[in-house]
């Protein structure tokens, strides 16, 4: 007898099954049976329940699923995963918890600091509840589920954008009893997890005497040693001799940051609804001056309203509508928020003091930029983005004329509006005359003052979009078979710029799910999807999936008492990605230009046309065939859940500029589906649980993913060598120069290779020669940095306690590199460009093993090349989250309404290993950098 042949039948209670053998043993009867053990006999009789991991519902499209039931590849997080972060940008709550799911996140900055997403390689579409929209301003605490779809069978409905994967989340529309409350508020500081450390007057002055030394030997040093004695003893004069660090002047050493939130759920029998409201706000990371009205720091504020409500007229029919609005505003310097940094990083400390005796900005005729001034002196900028969303949907049950039949209509509306204000102005900078004969204490102005403009808004964005989705589904269960079929016909209708037509993507198609017992399963996809930006006749795709499992666990053969599930599965279909890179790109496009001919008696001109772009009637979309197979285990008595994944995706027809052209063309070539590039890897999910009666619970959870790609071709010029060619290489490799170390004092430079046309001193780079030919130019650019695959993971666990509750996050990533800029270098621009501490570390004749090469003055040719010189280690493991939170229910308030009333205290960003000093692993050349949070709430439960 097969385990679970029982499942959808009433099981017989352990003491029915133990009188019934009793019985049957007085009776003398003989039977193989009774030579097992009763307790056996009743594991083998009674249904083997859901683990509690494998039994959990995943979202998936239009549709709900226990896990223990899929044959596509997912993973699922939920609301308590996601809410345990305090962020802006819900792509941040995701960073380590999903299994293939990788997040660099480059920016801090309010209202832009969302993270960059890979799903096995590739940048996944965002779905919110079922359609495709923007995910900014999204509230965190409305999230019911996140569930990345990985596989072709899981992405099949999505037809022309179903070759990146997916991220799915599903917002809440319910809650657990007829009516709860919940209100929660949220306060914490951010600083920077780095910041540049910059050298003072002193070290910077000794630094520029040595790099102009060096590259111009016997000139005069521009800093006397009277100038470096009153620096470095401090007795200089702020303004004739100023010694400003300008990091401190313009920017905070933190800031702050709060959310509050309150939402009302509740069901019933005909109904069930959804509630929220939410305001968040972070503060810059600016000094601000009072005398200003207006705002210059780089704040950012959001509020944000959901509701989600169904309704059953009778038990066949349901109006379901969800609404969702946010307004976020974003702050910024007049000159946005890069330029004070930019000026803080090419101003030294010596320039000119932050302002002079009289009270005006400081400046000098080549220092016409204060960093201080850029911050608070140059007027605002604001960005409002409102967004707008509704879902309607209408459900019909048929089961009074065929018994699973429903039908479903669905409409929805998306708005997104980007207004940008500019209210930047000049200001002028002055600087001491120090010209014979003019008056004590005067100034030469240089600039003028402006005042803060008053010009109209401008509207940058604005996207519209209409989506309409028709399903018709069917559910039925006889003996032990279970089919499920879904068809669907949806257009998704969308204008994203002011002056071109709609896009427009077409999906119909057939998901057929069929199990056995629960113990074999298939499913298969059918999807037809067309796209309106590709030639008439070439706009459509078909794309077929198929997926099978099979529950070994559910075998005769099969007896364990180690393993309580293990399934096998497999998937294999098509997919594609139609988002065009340009506009009718199947079409030559013509513009007039202000520049023509000159025609007629009088040489009038006449605006020209000419060709912007060429046409490619072959233009299509990319195309993918992807394979998947898993293994998903539980083990320890359901204790111990392990899920793990192979993948092998080929993604063909990628769109590139084929590197065999020609200059005769006379213009940019166009794109063409010829790329090809394959990604393979491996992904392992661990969850553990034991089960206890004991007060003290705790889980906890694993995942890793090993992702490895590979260029099948790229349409590589025809190189002279091999290791120039992209072809063979991994998706993205970086190509440069192979450093060897730096030249030293004695090398005969007549018989080393060269950087073409440069001639090298010591302490310069030096380079490695690849074919020999005696000089180094692009014929010697190789692949640089690690070739492995990338590996992610996370571990997440907590525990409970009598009230307590603790949880806390680990990610990581390795087989990381990351190239850093040469503009890192000090006086990259000749006068400009400031020295930091790091740069103590340079080559000089008696410290020849430096981080840095010797000092010059402008950019070194031969030190700027990119090279494995400028690649560093880019692994970190990262405690990204931790939290400890106390319920005063059980203690204080057994007899009240109150069902909640909890206190905590989290942290993100916390702290870092990693193997590059001074700067964050994923915002490496990016000022503006991630930030540490220290955050303190309550919440309060009715």
């Amino acid at each position: 007898m097969k385990q679970n042949s029982y499942k959808r039948h009433t099981a017989p209670s352990p003491r029915i099954v133990r009188w019934c053998l009793a019985v049957i043993t007085t009776a003398g009867m003989s039977s193989p049976a009774m030579a097992l053990p009763q307790d056996s006999l009743i594991k083998k009789i009674l249904p083997a329940k859901d683990s509690s991991w494998f039994g959990q519902t995943t979202y998936l499209w239009n549709r709900t699923s226990k896990r223990s039931n899929m044959v596509a590849a997912t993973s699922s997080i939920y609301t308590s995963d996601v809410n345990s972060t305090l962020t802006a940008d819900i792509t941040n709550a995701l960073t380590g918890r999903l299994a293939g799911l990788y997040t660099v996140q480059n920016s801090a900055t309010g209202g832009s600091d969302a993270a960059l997403l890979y799903l096995r390689g590739k940048t996944p579409l965002i779905v919110i509840d079922g359609v495709v929209r923007n995910y900014t301003g999204f509230n965190t605490a409305d999230i019911e589920s996140v569930t990345v779809l990985k596989d072709a069978l899981a992405t099949a409905m999505f037809g022309q954008r179903s070759n990146n994967g997916v991220v799915l989340i599903t917002t809440r529309d319910r809650g657990h009893k007829a009516f709860e409350v919940n209100a929660s508020a949220q306060y914490g500081t951010l600083e920077p997890l780095y910041r540049d450390k910059l050298l003072n007057a002193y070290g910077y002055a000794t630094l520029y005497n040595e790099a102009q030394l060096n590259t111009s030997p016997g000139s005069v040093p521009r800093y006397t040693p009277a100038m470096l004695d009153a620096w470095k003893n401090h007795t200089n004069n702020p303004y004739a001799l100023p010694d400003v660090n300008w990091m401190n002047e313009v920017m905070r050493k933190s800031s702050s940051q709060q959310r509050y939130n309150i939402d009302l759920a509740g069901t019933a029998r005909n109904y069930h609804y959804y509630a929220s409201l939410e305001h968040f706000a972070q503060g810059g990371i600016f000094n601000t001056s009072p005398q200003n009205s207006y705002n210059t720091n780089n704040d950012y504020k959001r509020y944000s309203i959901r509701t989600n409500a169904s309704v059953s007229f009778n038990k066949d029919i349901e109006l379901a509508l969800n609404v969702f609005g946010s307004i976020s505003t974003a702050y910024a310097p007049g000159l946005g928020s890069f330029q004070p940094i930019q000026s803080i990083l090419n101003t030294p400390p010596v320039a000119f003091p932050v302002t002079n005796a009289n009270g005006s900005w400081g400046g000098t005729n080549l220092y016409r930029k204060n960093p201080v001034a850029d911050a608070i002196g140059a007027g605002y900028t604001q960005n409002t983005q409102r967004r707008v969303s509704a879902d309607m949907a209408l459900t019909y049950k048929l089961d009074d004329f065929i018994k699973g039949l429903w039908v479903k209509g669905q409409l929805s509306m998306n708005n997104y509006y980007n207004e940008n204000v500019g209210r930047s102005k000049t200001y002028a900078v002055y600087a001491l005359d120090t010209t014979a004969g003019a008056p004590a204490g005067s100034y030469i102005q240089y600039g003028s003052d402006g005042i803060v403009g008053t010009g109209n808004a401008t509207v940058s964005e604005q996207i519209r979009q209409n989506y309409v989705n028709v399903m018709a589904g069917y559910d039925h269960q006889w003996n032990d078979h279970h089919l499920n079929l879904l068809a669907t016909f949806n257009k998704d209708n969308s204008i994203a710029s002011f002056n071109q037509l709609n896009i427009v993507y077409t999906n119909a198609g057939l998901t057929t799910s069929y199990d056995f017992n629960k113990t074999y399963f298939a499913d298969l996809g059918l999807v037809y999807s067309s796209l309106n930006r590709y030639q008439p006749g070439k706009r459509g795709a078909f794309l077929p999936s198929v997926g099978l499992g099979w529950v070994i666990s559910n075998e005769n053969f099969f007896s364990s008492e180690l393993f309580n599930r293990l399934k096998l599965r497999a998937s294999a279909g098509q997919t594609a990605w139609g988002d065009p890179d340009g506009y009718y790109p199947y079409l030559t496009n013509f513009t007039i230009d202000g520049t023509g001919y000159n025609v007629g008696e009088t040489a009038g001109s006449v605006p020209g046309a000419f060709r912007t772009q060429v046409a490619n009637p072959n233009y299509s979309w990319e195309k993918g065939v992807k394979f998947d197979i898993g293994l998903e285990a539980a083990l320890l008595h359901d204790q111990l859940s392990v899920v793990l994944d192979f993948y092998r995706n080929r993604l063909s027809d990628l769109l590139q500029i084929r590197g065999q052209n020609t200059g005769i063309f006379g213009q940019t070539y166009p794109l063409e589906n010829i790329g090809i590039n394959r990604y393979t890897g491996v992904e392992a999910t661990v969850h553990y649980s034991p089960a206890t009666k004991q007060a003290f619970k705790y889980y906890l959870d694993g995942n890793i993913a090993v992702a490895a790609s590979k260029v099948l071709h790229t349409g590589d010029q025809n190189y002279p060598y091999s290791w120039l060619y992209r072809t063979g290489q991994p998706v993205g490799q970086l190509f440069g120069l192979i450093a060897e170390g730096f030249y030293q004092a004695g090398d005969d430079f007549n018989k080393t290779a060269n950087l073409q046309g440069y001639t090298p001193s010591a302490g310069d780079i030096k380079y490695k020669d690849l074919n020999g030919d005696g000089v180094i130019n692009d014929l010697d650019k190789a692949p640089i940095g690690t070739t492995k695959p990338l590996i992610n993971y996370g571990i997440s666990g907590g525990f409970f306690y009598k009230g307590f509750d603790f949880k806390l996050l680990i990610q990581g990533a390795a087989n990381r590199n990351i190239l850093l800029s040469s503009s890192i270098m000090p006086f990259y621009t000749s006068n400009f460009g400031n020295a930091q501490e790091a740069h103590m570390d340079r080559w000089t004749p008696t410290h020849t093993d430096a981080e840095f090469p010797r000092l010059t003055l402008g950019s070194n040719i031969n030190n700027s090349q990119v090279s494995s010189f400028w690649m560093r280690n880019g692994n970190y493991i990262r405690l990204k989250n931790v939290e400890l939170g106390y319920d005063f229910k059980s203690m204080l308030l057994p007899n009240s309404k109150i069902t909640k009333l909890r206190l905590f205290v989290n942290a993100y960003n916390l702290f870092t290993i990693k193997n590059i000093d001074r700067y964050d692993p994923e915002s490496i050349n990016n000022p503006l950098a991630n930030v540490r949070a220290i955050n303190g709430g309550i919440t309060l439960g009715l």
